[in-house]
């Protein structure tokens, strides 16, 4: 019966232990007392869950840190103690997220009830003795310091190095007896003297309350909670001081940034000045339209950056765009003959010295109108939508030297040419570029004496000899200056192909790219020479 006994299976019940009798014959397994305060030491020990106090369980030799003193170990009442602390054991279980969470919620909304405790308790003058009434200050904020640290605390570790207390001469400023003394308006030198001289003063009253260990008198120096209390500003003052903030802010980044803001060169930024001394507008309101130009944001976003209200935004914008736009037409001139040929560019003189303009129509979406015959009169069957049509020209160099009124998509490139004023700008005797679609033009251009130099027209039927396609080639690479020209009114944000502009901004389009290409005109040259 013994020997069945001395063969019975046994296992360690340690968690991450596979030891047996029968993998390790061997090792000496231990039983475990069947007490039940001694198997939750065990179980505190292992890691583990309660055990059953009735059934029999085992521990092996390789988790005890004495092999020689564990057989009188496992006799004694502490013997769990003794345990190896193994690194195969289980894990400490992780706490859930959520609890973790209300307890930090917990700790925070004690800290602040106790914060504004004492605060209440500061500003009201205590009748009590300083003996009394400033140690139960430092004890309150000790208390909060306490809980807030109790916030960032990671969870108790084994540490393996010696723990040795390090004396230091440093001073938790948050547990310093007196509060720290931060410079803000009420601060000064003198102020802090007189402070430091009455803190330290041994014949001071019973009856001083906590506020004199704060201030010289009461209207000296208070703590930095309190002053900024005293000066708290209303919501309108701070309303008015954030607009006031970030109009100025906005100015400053316009005038470091023109061109990316307003479409005008910084060595040009003068003529803002030049504007406002000769219009009845203030140089504000001239920078809100062109900024609405250039980047076309909504009145709600100016609103914000300028520090006004939207309905103000949308009465400066149309109130000023044409009176901006009556100025700035004078930019778009038509120099002499004389003047467009001395500045020619090279690759124009051998065969186009005659060219004095290079035309070329450009279309803006707009809404889609309610009105059926504004819908039909609109729609542009080269855009496939509702657009505005105008025609452009510059001269060889990239000036722009003219721009029409708008007319509708559906109107052709060669009407907009008769019903425009372009004819009559127009020297006689000179030469016009323009692109294949301008066919029909040669006859209005011969009333003037001048000439049409367009690419050679082509047909599916009949292949285009070699010499058309050089023509072609060549009128295409000259004919590409306009093509820039209007990329740089592309950069206006209001002129772009799919801008698509509300319906009621539709009367102010013709000054909005009489505006454009004032500015234009200002920029770079177009072709450096």
């Amino acid at each position: 019966m013994e020997e069945v006994k001395k063969l019975s299976y046994k296992y360690c019940i340690v968690p991450k232990c596979t030891n047996t009798t029968r993998k390790t014959p061997d090792k000496v397994f231990f039983r475990i007392s069947s007490d039940a305060k001694i198997r939750k030491q065990w179980c505190k020990v292992m890691r583990r869950d309660n055990i059953s106090p009735k059934s029999c369980l085992y521990c092996c030799e390789d988790h005890f840190n004495s092999k020689e003193k564990m057989y009188s170990m496992v006799e004694e009442r502490s013997f769990a103690t003794y345990i190896f602390v193994s690194k195969r054991r289980m894990p400490l279980p992780k706490e859930r997220m959520a609890v973790v969470k209300m307890q930090r919620l917990t700790l925070v909304n004690e800290a602040l009830s106790s914060e504004i405790a004492i605060k209440s308790s500061v500003s009201e003058p205590s009748q009590r003795s300083d003996h009394e009434s400033f140690p139960l200050l430092i004890l309150r904020r000790h208390c909060i310091v306490t809980k807030l640290c109790k916030l960032i605390l990671n969870r108790n570790y084994r540490s393996k190095g010696v723990n040795v207390n390090i004396p230091t001469k440093k001073q938790n400023v948050a547990l310093s007896p007196f509060p720290f003394v931060t410079q803000n308006i009420g601060t000064s030198p003198v102020k802090l003297s007189v402070l430091k001289r009455k803190l330290f003063t041994e014949n001071t009253a019973d009856t001083i309350s906590i506020s004199s260990y704060f201030s010289t008198s009461s209207t000296d120096y208070e703590p930095s909670y309190q002053s900024e209390s005293s000066e708290v500003l209303s919501d309108s003052e701070k309303e008015k001081q954030f607009k006031y903030e970030m109009c100025s802010i906005m100015l400053t980044a316009i005038e470091k940034e023109p061109k990316m803001l307003l479409g005008l060169p910084k060595q040009s930024y003068h003529l803002i000045k030049l504007l406002s001394d000769n219009i009845p507008l203030p140089s504000k309101h001239i920078l809100i339209t062109l900024k609405k130009i250039k980047l076309n944001e909504s009145f709600s976003i100016l609103a914000l950056q300028f520090g006004c209200s939207q309905s103000t935004i949308c009465r400066i914008f149309s109130r000023s765009i044409s009176l901006i736009a009556a100025k700035l037409k004078d930019l778009i001139v038509w120099p002499a003959s004389s003047d467009i040929y001395n500045n020619l560019p090279i690759s124009f003189r051998r065969r186009y010295g005659n060219v004095v303009s290079i035309i070329d129509c450009l279309e803006i979406q707009i809404e889609k109108p309610s009105n059926a015959v504004h819908q039909s009169l609109t729609w542009s069957q080269y855009k496939k939508c509702n657009t505005l049509k105008y025609l452009i020209s510059c001269t060889p160099d990239g000036l722009i030297n003219f721009i029409s009124d708008g007319y509708g998509g559906r109107a052709t490139d060669v009407m907009i040419v008769q019903d425009s004023s372009y004819l009559q700008a127009l020297p006689p005797n000179k030469a016009v570029m323009a692109d294949r679609g301008f066919k029909d033009l040669s006859c209005l251009l011969e009333a003037k004496r001048c000439t049409l130099i367009r690419p050679p027209s082509v047909s599916k039927s009949t292949p285009s000899t070699k010499n058309e396609v050089k023509l072609s080639k060549r009128i295409a690479a000259l004919r590409i200056h306009v093509e820039r020209v209007i990329n740089r009114l592309r950069e206006f944000h209001m002129l772009l192909p799919h801008a698509c502009v509300d319906y009621n901004l539709i009367p102010i389009i013709d000054d909005v790219i009489i505006v454009a290409c004032g500015l234009v005109n200002m920029q770079d040259v177009l072709i450096k020479k």
